[in-house]
């Protein structure tokens, strides 16, 4: 418990060559859109890794995709937000 984690993961099972996004059950992609996501995710650019994985997810994981990226939005939104707060200096120094 308090531990900041991501509960995503761009993962290759390179034992059946099968590319995929795993948030609460494994959502398959085609590989070159995983290792897409992967780097988007990386470089904290998340808008861009939900809207590929959207793209090329199953329909039915459609719902599951967007619940987590929009509340790890509004919870990295918050978290931000609370630094400001707290250390207000930081928003000044925050590159564009």
């Amino acid at each position: 418990m308090g531990q900041k984690r991501r509960n995503v993961e761009a993962v290759t099972d390179f034992a059946d060559g099968r590319h995929f996004i795993r948030l609460h059950r494994d959502i398959l992609l085609p590989a070159a859109v995983c290792d897409a996501v992967r780097r988007h995710l990386a470089a904290g650019r998340w808008a861009e890794a939900k809207s590929l994985t959207l793209e090329h997810a199953p329909d039915d994981a459609h719902d599951e995709v967007h619940l987590f990226f929009d509340s790890t939005a509004e919870r990295l939104a918050s978290e931000f937000e609370a630094v400001l707060l707290a250390e207000p200096d930081v928003a000044l120094s925050r590159p564009s």
